[in-house]
């Protein structure tokens, strides 16, 4: 009995009996008066993207540094800021201060920046609960501070590497796509209803859309294993491919660093491969039997365990670089910082012009009198 391979068109050769068994990736009830499916299923097929993480540019945004404290640890923070703060102001009206207010903010604000702020002044003036309230409000920022930072510094350090999460995340990133040179593949671009994956269709009809566009300014977008993974390694670019074939040369040229940047997103589904034979074959209830007698015996396993590469794994963890992206919100409260200080330097200007002007007039109404 001659055995014939089919790689496309699998259906139609099953069909018109120009082969006796093809494997069939997806299942289609239309089909059905086209071949039998034999069971059970010998392997299974698992595609990914692969790409290395980027390393450049600003990065995805994470809004890592307000996250150690809920938002209601914020919200009691600004409470005691506040309390301390009347506290703050009642004991320099006591004293009988001239701005109560401003010291009030100003030493809550030194306090919780772990600054000193003090007047130059009588110390026989400092009441009683303007220390204790000092000593509290001190003591609870320093401990905070110290919890907020250590959270951030662990995040840092032992946080997962950046990845993407999603096929949207993936069209948003600057990675260059590539595929594998297989037949799902070319079905994948070529017909407009067929997917990857059911949950990610909308996002797959804009990578198509993309991809075609690549495909019409001559640009290469399908491609072997062995150089989609060359690709990979060179960074830049994200490879669609079959898991197990990846891995052989992944396995083969990836080294221990190369590994730790190694990411991958999962496209289709872990699918089940089948094999199927034309309608009233002679040899269905033999497949059938054969398959069933090695699937019991454990050859199938035994086969697959010999033959497939192993997944490498990135051996420990390597803290990552925090991106821009990542310390955006830093720089932001900076930001906002330098613009609040610019403001009130220009109030206190126009405030000093304004008293001066006043000054003046008034010394010339003097003189004139």
């Amino acid at each position: 009995m001659a055995l014939k391979m089919v790689i496309a068109a699998v259906a139609n050769s099953l069909y018109f009996r120009e082969s006796d068994i093809g494997p069939i990736l997806r299942i289609l009830p239309a089909h059905f008066d086209r071949y039998d499916v034999l069971h059970p299923p010998v392997t299974y097929v698992d595609v990914r993207y692969f790409y290395k993480i980027p390393t450049k540019g600003v990065g995805k945004f994470e809004n890592q540094f307000l996250r150690p404290l809920s938002l209601g640890s914020w919200w009691c923070v600004i409470l005691i800021s506040a309390l301390c703060g009347l506290v703050f102001m009642l004991s320099a009206v006591v004293e009988d201060r001239p701005i109560s207010a401003d010291f009030a903010i100003c030493s809550v604000l030194a306090l919780i920046c772990q600054q000193f702020f003090e007047e130059f002044e009588d110390l026989r003036r400092i009441s009683s609960a303007r220390k204790l309230t000092t000593l509290v409000t001190g003591l609870s920022c320093l401990l905070i501070y110290n919890y907020y930072t250590s959270s951030v510094v662990s995040w840092l350090l032992n946080g997962p590497p950046p990845s993407i999460n999603s096929l949207w995340e993936l069209l948003d990133s600057s990675l260059k796509p590539i595929f594998e040179d297989i037949g799902y593949t070319h079905s994948w671009l070529q017909l407009p209803d067929y997917y990857f994956n059911e949950k990610w269709t909308k996002a797959e009809d804009e990578f198509k859309k993309r991809l075609i566009k690549m495909q019409k300014k001559g640009i290469k977008i399908v491609t072997t294993v062995n150089e989609g993974i060359d690709l990979v390694k060179k960074g830049g670019y994200v490879f669609h491919a079959e898991l197990h074939a990846a891995y052989a040369k992944i396995s083969q040229t990836f080294t221990k660093s190369d590994l730790c940047e190694l990411g991958s997103l999962a496209s289709m589904e872990t699918t089940l491969l089948y094999s199927a034979v034309p309608k009233r074959s002679a040899f269905r209830e033999f497949f059938i039997w054969g398959l069933s007698h090695i699937s019991e015996r454990g050859i199938i396993n035994i086969v697959q365990l010999r033959t497939w590469p192993q997944v490498m794994k990135c051996e420990g963890s390597s803290p990552q670089a925090l991106a821009l992206g990542g310390a955006a919100p830093a720089f932001i409260i900076l930001a906002a910082g330098f613009v609040l200080a610019v403001f009130i330097m220009i109030l206190e200007r126009l405030k000093w012009k304004f008293d001066m002007a006043r000054a003046n007039n008034r010394n010339m109404l003097n003189i004139n009198k």
